[in-house]
């Protein structure tokens, strides 16, 4: 993930977390479409936990990532349980870090963050952390507004832009088949359209 990025949520991360944790109505729609019950759930970038929290309420096993040390600690503030299931690693290179696999993962507004010249070792990194049959619920946003021509957002994120079929494509080459898609508006209420496609190994 982009150092810059990573940086910017360590310095904001009370503020971040507040506002993710104010939001309902997003990803975790799809968590029982995506994943069976009881599964063991990898949620990479977990930031303020948010989707931990919904996951663990839907009675699965729940681990996460997040380079972010400020919101790591944060969230390890309120669930100090959880300090052995969360790890400090991010694209590309998890697997290097985590020596187990998952019957599915979840990587929300996350893949949007990485240069371009990562996005297949990120894809690659996220297919060999999945079990066989495992399954892959990817978010990631439409056309970001307020990205600047260096690709970064005012508060110095970055945002590559993400085609669809581009990363649907670079998915089917690492063996993984879509098996479903959905757009939504923003739960933030920003000019962002996500595409949500849970993927079978």
């Amino acid at each position: 993930m982009d150092e810059r990025t990573i940086r910017y949520y360590d310095d904001n991360a009370g503020e971040v977390s507040s506002l993710y944790e104010s939001v309902r109505g997003g990803v975790e729609k799809y968590f029982r479409l995506a994943f069976p019950p009881g599964a063991e759930i990898l949620d990479v970038g977990s930031g303020s936990g948010r989707d931990l929290d919904i996951l663990v309420k839907e009675e699965y096993a729940v681990y996460g990532t997040e380079p972010s040390a400020g919101m790591r600690s944060l969230y390890l503030s309120k669930h100090p349980e959880m300090s052995e299931r969360i790890w400090s690693a991010a694209l590309p290179d998890l697997s290097s870090n985590i020596q187990r696999k998952f019957d599915g993962i979840l990587c929300s507004a996350v893949f949007q963050h990485l240069p371009a010249e990562r996005q297949f070792d990120a894809a690659f990194d996220l297919r060999n952390l999945l079990k066989p049959n495992g399954r892959l619920l990817l978010t990631f946003p439409g056309e970001r507004p307020g990205v600047g021509e260096d690709g970064r957002d005012e508060k110095g994120r970055l945002y590559t832009p993400l085609v669809p079929e581009s990363v649907e494509l670079l998915f089917e080459r690492l063996g993984l088949q879509r098996i479903g898609r959905w757009d939504n508006q923003d739960t933030l209420g920003r000019n962002v359209r996500w595409t949500f496609r849970p993927r079978v190994s």
